[in-house]
């Protein structure tokens, strides 16, 4: 079975994205998700992490925007000057001055 193109275009973000980086940035604010183990949070590993990436990701074709633990993935459908692609951050943090 062959992948989709959008699995191929996640795997090439799942390869490139420093997940290290984030992991000593979680690591050294003691950012802990929810877990199943032990006292019921912990700093994710570095495939929890990249579980998560994924996951966000693929749920962005459908709904263009998710975010969950620090992640943000965006779908960014093909438009007449550029194409389709996907888009993945870990923010820390955020501030805008946005006005309707």
């Amino acid at each position: 079975m062959t992948k989709s193109v959008h699995e191929l275009m996640i795997d090439e973000i799942i390869d490139k994205f420093n997940f290290e980086k984030v992991y000593i940035a979680m690591s050294a604010l003691d950012w802990q998700w929810a877990t199943t183990e032990g006292n019921g949070y912990a700093i994710p590993t570095l495939p929890r992490l990249k579980a998560m990436a994924r996951t966000l990701l693929r749920e962005s074709f459908a709904d263009t925007q998710v975010s969950s633990g620090g992640f943000v993935a965006t779908y960014h459908p093909k438009d007449e000057l550029t194409s389709e692609y996907f888009d993945l951050k870990f923010v820390l943090h955020h501030a805008d001055s946005y006005n309707d």
